[in-house]
């Protein structure tokens, strides 16, 4: 099957949740007011509670508690409220999908080490778009969840990666194309800004774009927490990417203790049916 005929097979199940499509138009409207993103908000409680929860989360880590959607966006902004709607809404509709034929507690755990090493490591080099960031890691193997839901049994085949064999690899063995090339197709499906579509795309080849290219690192980094026994810093990170950002050995390990620490409510939110391997 080709890429197109996954996303025309899960779009019935794939759709954003109609706030969200709502917020994404406030947004483009230069006219917009906090309380024409309040009013769009409190339309949908599922969704308010998800933004409320995670602006509590570890992703920011703030010293106080932020309880009303009007709070958070007077203390973070419209933007970063733009961006915990768009995570909440995917997180919500991927939970929708049949995913048995996989181990999605696995999936979720590299998902969200991803994005919490993404944000750390973003950090040490540029702290304006840790939030963006966080939700390309937190959402950068989508791929794998649609395949999942249309083709099981391919998917259950694509986990059988080793210490020989690395994921994205037995992913074109098996379907002739990366879980990021899918997942791109399906962000664009989504309407997300164009930037975050190709940086998914790019997650394995990186080429220039920093952006990408610490993506590829802490997704890789994220394979190693979850799979120490295949894995390691010595024979999965590109030594070229980690001279180039400066990061040592004690940053990596650094940032994969700190996704560990925060990973458990984090998880709790996204898949919350089972927290308990945390």
């Amino acid at each position: 099957m080709k890429i197109s005929e996954y996303i025309l097979q899960a779009e019935n199940v794939c759709g954003l949740p109609d706030t969200c499509v709502r917020i994404q138009a406030l947004i483009e409207d230069e006219t917009a007011s906090v309380d024409d993103f309040a009013s769009v908000l409190a339309c949908d409680p599922l969704l308010t509670s998800y933004v409320i929860k995670l602006a509590n989360s570890a992703l920011y880590n703030f010293s106080f508690k932020i309880d009303t959607v009007s709070k958070a966006i007077s203390v973070m902004g419209m933007q970063a409220i733009y961006d915990l709607v768009l995570v909440s809404g995917a997180t919500q509709t991927l939970k929708q999908l049949d995913t048995d034929a996989i181990d999605i507690d696995r999936h979720w755990r590299v998902s969200v080490n991803t994005a919490l090493i993404l944000k750390r490591l973003a950090s040490k080099k540029d702290p304006s778009d840790t939030e963006k960031l966080f939700i390309l890691g937190l959402l950068h193997n989508v791929g794998e969840l649609i395949v999942c839901q249309v083709t099981p049994e391919k998917a259950h085949q694509c986990e059988c990666y080793n210490a020989q064999l690395l994921p994205k690899n037995k992913q074109l063995i098996e379907l002739g194309f990366t879980y990021a090339e899918l997942g791109s197709e399906m962000f664009k499906q989504w309407n997300f800004p164009e930037d975050m579509v190709e940086l998914i795309k790019q997650q394995h080849i990186p080429e220039d774009n920093e952006q990408a290219q610490l993506l590829h690192l802490a997704a890789n980094l994220a394979l190693i927490s979850v799979h120490p026994d295949y894995y390691s810093i010595d024979n999965l990170l590109d030594d070229y990417l980690l001279k180039k950002f400066g990061f040592s050995e004690a940053d990596l390990e650094d940032a994969i203790d700190w996704a560990n620490v925060g990973a458990f409510s984090l998880f709790a939110l996204v898949n919350p049916i089972d927290s308990s391997i945390y």
